[in-house]
């Protein structure tokens, strides 16, 4: 009777061991979600911008900017604070995906543009006016990753032809202006850059998915 009660208690005290380490570091479990599409939420990206004036007069606090991802048409939002500003975080996307902004979320919106926003990207449209439904903006700058699939740079000016995520393709257009860093080493000029670098690329975000990059960085 002892031999079969130390066995017991020997087994319980092992499962009590296998828990411990399963809970405390030994061995990390984890669970898939429907909201991860295989990249760990790493295509999540940041719209943001200040709405400083809406035409005819309207405040620019509280109003309910929404856009939508091209793929799945899920709508992701924000309301705009005293100041105008707002800020939209989500795995959305598009080329271009639709935005819109409401007054009141029940009627009509009140305008409506599209927005290029890559995979992952975090885009800032700067200050926008609203003037009866049109929606205007100066500079829209965007920061994103993507990997170099061509290089047709000449020295330190030219064009990258790179890839996000989702297969999308964006041309980057560089100047001597460019930052080029590696390293924290900016002595870098765009011919040096190779087919498959990983890189962060800042600039200004033009038509037909073209950036102006201010900065690249080799990751």
């Amino acid at each position: 009777m002892k031999a079969k009660q130390m066995t017991s208690l020997l087994s319980l005290v092992l499962l009590a061991l296998t828990i411990s380490l399963l809970t405390t570091g030994g061995c990390d479990i984890k669970f898939s979600s429907d909201n991860d599409n295989g990249n760990g939420g790493n295509n999540d990206a940041v719209l943001q911008g200040t709405i400083t004036e809406i035409t005819p007069d309207t405040d620019i606090e509280g109003i309910t900017v929404e856009v939508e991802d091209e793929d799945s048409g899920n709508l992701f939002s924000d309301i705009t604070d005293a100041d105008g500003f707002f800020r939209i975080e989500g795995n959305f996307s598009g080329s271009p995906a639709r935005l819109r902004f409401f007054d009141e979320t029940s009627g009509p919106p009140i305008a409506s543009t599209n927005i290029t926003v890559f995979p992952g990207a975090e885009v800032d449209m700067g200050d926008i006016t609203i003037t009866n439904g049109i929606v205007a903006t100066d500079v829209i700058n965007v920061i994103f990753e993507a990997d170099i699939v061509e290089n047709n740079c000449s020295g330190d000016s030219g064009t990258l032809e790179v890839k996000v995520d989702n297969d999308t393709e964006v041309i980057v257009q560089v100047s001597s202006a460019t930052e080029i860093i590696l390293n924290n080493d900016d002595d870098l000029i765009c011919e040096d850059l190779s087919v498959d670098d990983k890189i962060e690329i800042d600039g200004e975000l033009m038509l037909n998915n073209i950036v102006d990059a201010e900065r690249i960085e080799v990751l």
